[in-house]
């Protein structure tokens, strides 16, 4: 297949990373010659890589159209479909990797085409002869370590992560992996030092400042949470959810008065949002307003009866009042409806219940100790031995 001086100067721009002359270059060849193979090839492997699946798949079906066999055009496209959920495809990407010629995509493409049907011990040698086929290759050290995370080897997932970090050099989402492996391993300042990693190389991605902020809540660090939420409002002033952000690090902080400010302003922009309202409500409850906190709690709850962080919250209000474990269960004994697994939703029950049904509020916090939160656990372990023997 004779490949054209434009297909061929375009894949050289598109190895430097110049997508955008890359893709003129190949357009300009398909204008001369509408059946150029390479340049349809090449346009369709940078759609790929620019995430232009519609794009992408037009050029492979005008492909196909020419070379009915193509095996890398048959192979994306039995990806891209077996990401949409066609398990059957994994039989055309199976066989197209199998073949005596098969390329790097071939093989890669039904790595990925495992992976995105959670078949990770299957994708982990298929990924790894795509390694051997291009060895160092980023993207394809970033997937097998999604395949090896997903098989809970998770040593030899954050080498993967690390290995593909160091070959990219510019890419975030080999840092953010491991970054979460890291915490799935229990070493949070770790995953704190790879975020910040991560942000130096994408400093304008909010979700890896989220991320960093979230995981600075876990650590007890309120302080870098509060910075990391003035940078995400800074480059977003009118992102509802970054105001959110910077409200609760204020509110982690103790900084109750900033809290109470900061997130009333993210309430405005999201009125009904009940993340808010119930972030705002434990604000007021601190500073000694349980009335307005119940209203809050209430008003999430009438949005949407299925908002269980409400639910057990305005439960709780309840039971630190006299004479309130009546307006808890009621509110419990909805919210269990909705979410019968919930281990706050036993505990509180179970609280609830201790001073007028002992069976039922052993048999709550029994429920509740199954949870994988040790605080949870360990007052369910204090209720049941309070409840005494049956």
């Amino acid at each position: 297949m004779a490949v054209s001086k434009q297909a061929t100067t375009a894949a050289r721009l598109m190895k430097q990373g110049l997508l955008k002359d890359a893709a003129l270059e190949f357009e300009r060849a398909l204008k001369q010659d509408p059946k150029d193979a390479a340049a349809m090839l090449g346009l369709a492997r940078l759609r790929l890589a620019q995430h232009d699946e519609p794009a992408a798949r037009a050029m492979l079906q005008r492909l196909v159209e020419q070379h009915p066999t193509h095996p890398e055009a048959l192979s994306h496209l039995a990806r891209l479909d077996a990401e949409k959920g066609d398990a059957r495809q994994l039989a055309v990407l199976e066989a197209l990797a199998a073949q005596p010629k098969a390329g790097f995509f071939e093989v890669v493409n039904h790595g990925r085409g495992l992976l995105a049907h959670h078949q990770y011990t299957a994708a982990i040698p298929a990924l790894e002869k795509a390694l051997a086929v291009q060895p160092g290759n980023p993207q394809t050290l970033t997937y097998l370590g999604m395949a090896l995370q997903g098989d809970k080897q998770l040593d030899r997932a954050l080498k993967r992560y690390q290995e593909a970090a160091e070959a990219s050099r510019t890419e975030h989402l080999p840092l953010l992996l491991a970054a979460r492996v890291q915490v799935l391993q229990g070493h949070v300042g770790a995953a704190l030092t790879t975020l910040q990693q991560a942000i130096l190389r994408s400093p304008r991605e909010p979700s890896l400042i989220r991320e960093f902020a979230s995981l600075c809540f876990f650590a007890g660090a309120p302080e870098p949470a509060i910075k990391a939420a003035i940078d995400l409002r800074m480059q977003q002033p009118d992102n509802a959810d970054a105001i959110y952000l910077h409200g609760l690090a204020s509110f982690v902080a103790g900084k109750n008065e900033d809290a109470d400010r900061i997130l009333r302003e993210a309430l405005a922009k999201v009125p009904d949002n009940a993340a808010v309202r119930i972030a705002l409500a434990k604000v007021r409850r601190r500073l000694g307003d349980d009335a307005e906190a119940q209203k809050l709690l209430e008003a999430a709850i009438a949005a949407d009866p299925s908002e269980v962080g409400a639910a057990n919250d305005l439960a709780v209000l309840h039971l630190s009042r006299p004479g309130g474990a009546t307006a808890a269960r009621a509110v419990l004994t909805q919210a269990l409806k909705t979410h019968p697994d919930d281990v706050g939703v036993h505990l509180n029950l179970a609280l609830a219940l201790a001073d007028t049904d002992k069976a039922q509020a052993r048999t709550h916090a029994t429920k509740a100790q199954a949870s994988t939160d040790k605080h949870i656990r360990e007052q369910a372990d204090r209720l049941i031995a309070a409840l005494g023997a049956k």
